[in-house]
């Protein structure tokens, strides 16, 4: 599954949650074949966000923009949550990278501001560049795999044709619906705690995980829909930009900021 770069909303290092997932995670990790990777604790707000990683200069003007708009919208939100992030339930799918993780609570602010990401810095200037393709075929050229890309801006010449302009508010409008069906239909806040290809989870593993869960975080009940009265949930953190490309040991952190 291609992932792009990702906007990951994390607990703050150092704090006691952050210690607590990453003591249990590493713990978790020794209980599956092979050398699971090793990450840090998140969620994720959405991938494939839109970055120009052919240019280091533009890239870095863009992960800057995105996260400083990032963390406006994250503190612009109603302070009428406890915690913007609730963990809930342990589960496990088939998926690599949803092996073992927690359920997260679709709390509406959180939901929100991943509608927000995913309209602005994914859906939004995808459809841009969709329609300037259109518009603008001789920008565009195509990669040694097929790819449309553009072309490298060389010197321009006076017989070069304008770029043709065009309207983008009905695109503008029309990101603002994908994004709000997106976050209803699609969007499935959780915190992974191991990435693996086994399956299924025996029923002996999936004890021994549930009581160094139970254990290292010091709950009753890790089956419990929400743990929100063990206090497991953070707000504010720290929003992090990450190259998920590659082996997941080779992701790459483009910038971070911290948020309150």
């Amino acid at each position: 599954m291609a992932l792009g770069v990702a906007l990951w909303l994390c607990p703050k290092k150092n704090t006691q949650l952050y210690d607590k997932l990453g003591t249990l995670m590493s713990s978790l990790n020794t209980l599956f074949p092979g050398q699971p990777p090793r990450f840090e604790p998140h969620i994720t707000i959405t991938t494939n966000i839109q970055i120009d990683l052919e240019h280091p200069d533009q890239a870095r003007d863009d992960v800057d923009r995105i996260l400083s708009a990032s963390a406006v919208a994250l503190n612009s939100l109603p302070k009428n949550h406890s915690n913007l992030v609730t963990l809930g339930k342990i589960d496990s799918q088939r998926k690599f990278f949803k092996k073992l993780y927690f359920h997260v609570a679709r709390d509406p602010n959180l939901v929100s501001f991943a509608r927000i990401i995913r309209e602005l810095f994914v859906i939004l200037p995808s459809d841009i560049e969709q329609e300037n393709i259109k518009q603008n075929p001789h920008l565009y050229t195509k990669d040694s795999h097929g790819n449309t890309i553009k072309r490298r801006k060389l010197k321009k010449h006076r017989d070069d044709p304008e770029p043709k302009q065009f309207d983008t508010s009905s695109i503008q409008l029309n990101a603002t619906h994908k994004a709000a069906e997106w976050s209803s239909n699609e969007y499935d806040p959780h915190l992974s705690l191991v990435y693996s290809d086994i399956h299924p989870i025996d029923n002996a593993l999936w004890r021994t995980i549930k009581t160094r869960v139970q254990d290292y975080l010091n709950i009753d009940n890790c089956d419990s829909e929400y743990l929100v009265d063990n206090g497991l949930g953070w707000d504010g953190g720290v929003l992090k930009l990450v190259l998920c490309e590659g082996d997941v040991n080779d992701w790459i952190t483009l910038g971070s900021v911290d948020v309150h």
